[in-house]
């Protein structure tokens, strides 16, 4: 019974058991779940390959420093550059590309412990590392190359550093909490925003309570801009980004002016018009939407019931956290606004919580990775209701009924993380594996054995993927050298910034199939794919591609066949 006292509270062992844990839920069958492989995770993957083999990425870009070119979209490259070692020694794949990504989540979870213990106990630490371990958003996160886990990471550490430091070290501890919150915004471009912001916190946090010199201020500020200036001088993915789907963008699309109008004509047959107009507005539906974005991040059906439609990439139909954490964030509310007796405390588990969805608001109400910026202070919070919770149970009198509930609480969460991992690897893995842009390594594959077969292959993306160059580019592991030179090339570039590679050799991807197709001298040597909706049922093809449900994604057909067929049909 001692030894069970005493392993009780080794939070060592069981900030081990966590880390292994996390490890498992994020490394397990990491190359091949999710099933498909998401188009940025190739964009990267060719990228680190090309600079890898030439020194420069597929844009002819030596050693960028602040961004790449990518689809027009203007990549931060700190991920790009972390997976260099991986590809190096694992080779140009899925596992590879991902594999950065799962170990900034594991990292996360060691670093939300040490910023747990920091701000408040190692208990807490502790718990909030296995709130993060087994948080459903940050597994699924994790278990694919996105920058926002990597922001995550880098962003924790700033805290860690930043926040309240004792005096001898305070000036050392700020600069390095400054670098790593300015590399943040370099990694993921949700954190423009949210940066400037947190810095400003982690300043004042260090004069609570304290004198601090100016000097001592003006050293880790100078530092800070001097850093993030180049992002704002030159074109950047948050700027390019935002511009692509930020709220002003979609407030001068059709469905935005069309909302407007017909408020602004509700509002005239009762009232003037120039008082609708002062009421029915851009200004006015702009900050609405805002508001309606920024609430939604905290809605119970986002957090526990059914989450976002942007997560299936990530994540089954499902709440983004288990319905159990609920009670334990509300707990942990509880905890930090009656029972907590540091306000410090408080203000900055809950402060950084309602700071972190300003970013995702501004684009919509509720993007997977970028209101991930949520996600460790959920953890955060959660842990601190776990925490209270065992401190509250080992109050009760009864040892039978304590015994009872820990038995009860212990099964319930064991029992959902049970539940959830074995649906992500059999329900999720099959069924949402489209979401994933399933397919297009079999695609490339049939495509590069039939390329020297045909003068001409056709790649539609009609109902798939916009950027199949890519996939083709990454699994061929095409020769960065010559891509960089365009020759057997044809790219443009539309009004937004989005590049468009229309041709690399003999295979064009287009939209769509034009009827000039049809009408081609000697369609013997033309093949043309798409989904199978762009064909008849019954048409010979020469390959096909499906998904792991069984459905033809993918459909090859010869234009001679088409042609043929469709005079048949006419006569």
């Amino acid at each position: 019974m001692e030894y069970l006292r005493k392993l009780k509270k080794n939070y060592y062992f069981w900030l081990l058991l966590t880390l292994l844990l996390a490890a498992f839920l994020r490394f397990y069958q990491l190359g091949n779940i999710p099933s498909g492989f998401l188009n940025d995770e190739a964009n990267k993957g060719y990228d680190v390959y090309s600079l890898l083999a030439t020194g420069k990425d597929q844009w002819i870009s030596f050693l960028p420093l602040i961004n790449l070119r990518g689809f027009g979209d203007y990549p931060p490259l700190v991920y790009h550059y972390l997976s260099i070692i991986p590809v190096l020694l694992f080779g140009l794949n899925e596992f590879s590309i991902r594999f950065i990504s799962a170990i900034a989540g594991i990292s996360s979870v060691f670093l939300i412990y040490l910023l747990g213990k920091k701000i408040f106990n190692e208990k807490v630490g502790v718990f909030s590392a296995l709130s993060l371990a087994i948080f459903p958003w940050a597994i699924g996160l994790s278990r694919v190359a996105m920058e926002a886990n990597i922001a995550i990471t880098l962003f924790l550490g700033a805290l860690i550093f930043g926040l309240k430091n004792r005096e001898t070290k305070r000036i050392r501890n700020l600069i390095i909490s400054t670098f790593f919150l300015a590399l943040t915004i370099y990694t993921y471009s949700a954190f423009i925003l949210f940066a400037p912001i947190v810095f400003i916190v982690i300043i004042i946090d260090n004069s609570y309570k304290n004198k601090i010199k100016l000097k001592k201020v003006l050293i880790p500020l100078l530092i800070f801009l001097l850093l993030i200036t180049p992002i704002f001088i030159k074109k950047n993915s948050g700027s390019v980004r935002f511009s692509q789907v930020g709220l002003r963008t979609n407030i001068n699309s059709i469905g935005f002016i069309n909302t407007l109008n017909m408020q602004r004509g509700q509002c005239i047959k009762i009232f003037p018009s120039t008082m609708c107009k002062v009421f029915e507005n851009k200004v006015v539906l702009y900050s609405s939407t805002l508001i309606k974005n920024y609430f939604s991040h905290f809605s119970s059906n986002f957090l526990y019931v059914s989450g976002t439609t942007t997560q299936f990439p990530i994540l089954e139909k499902r709440g983004l956290d288990y319905i159990f954490n609920a009670i334990f964030l509300l707990i942990g509310f509880y905890f930090l606004l009656k029972i907590n007796k540091e306000p410090r405390c408080a203000l900055l588990a809950i402060g950084f919580l309602l700071l972190s969805p300003l970013a995702d608001s501004l684009t919509g109400d509720g993007n997977y990775t970028r209101a991930s910026t949520m996600i460790p202070f959920l953890a955060l919070i959660n842990g601190i209701g776990m925490s209270y919770s065992v401190t509250l149970l080992n109050k009760i009198k009864s040892r039978y009924l304590s015994i009872l509930i820990y038995f009860v609480s212990v099964s319930i969460i064991t029992f959902s993380v049970f539940t959830f991992f074995v649906s992500y690897l059999t329900n999720f893995k099959n069924d949402y594996s489209i979401y994933s842009q399933y397919g297009y390594k079999d695609l490339i594959r049939n495509i590069y054995s039939n390329k020297f077969n045909y003068d001409r292959i056709y790649l539609s993306s009609n109902l798939n993927d916009s950027k199949q160059y890519i996939y083709y580019l990454f699994y061929t592991k095409y020769d960065p050298a010559k891509y960089q030179q365009k020759k057997d090339v044809d790219y443009s570039t539309d009004q937004d910034g989005w590049i468009s590679i229309d041709r690399i050799e003999n295979i064009y991807f287009v939209p769509s199939f034009s009827k000039t197709l049809f009408s081609a001298k000697d369609p013997d040597n033309n093949l043309l794919i798409s989904n199978p909706v762009d064909f008849p049922k019954d048409i010979k093809s020469e390959f096909e591609v499906k998904d792991k449900l069984g459905n033809v994604i993918f459909k090859a057909v010869r234009l001679r066949d088409l042609v043929e067929y469709n005079r048949r049909v006419i006569q």
